[in-house]
């Protein structure tokens, strides 16, 4: 068990600036590619946003479990509505994020 408390911590002492620097790269990636995209581009860049959407997922939900089991318990008891709400929340970043906000 002693193992597993130092992996959790060791977690939650380099996630945060993992999730940074993933976002950060999302964000410049889509930028970069919203200026000088063209339709036949688009699949493409559809799939690469998708990819890093999920590593960002994967590292937010490392950083859950590594909070305890209070964090992640949390991703089971989410309503609906709530997960709604955070994928709108996703949506509108990435949108901002390809208009150059």
């Amino acid at each position: 068990m002693e193992e597993l408390d130092t992996v959790r911590a060791e977690f939650l002492q380099s996630l945060p600036g993992d999730i940074n620097r993933a976002r950060n790269a999302y964000r410049r990636m889509a930028q970069a590619a919203a200026l000088k995209m063209d339709a036949k581009s688009f699949a493409a860049h559809q799939t690469a946003c998708k990819a890093g959407l999920s590593h960002l997922e994967g590292l937010i939900k490392l950083l859950r479990w590594a909070s305890g089991p209070d964090g992640a318990e949390s991703d089971k008891a989410k309503s609906p509505a709530m997960e709604g709400a955070e994928i709108r929340k996703l949506i509108a970043e990435a949108r901002g994020a390809l208009a150059g906000s």
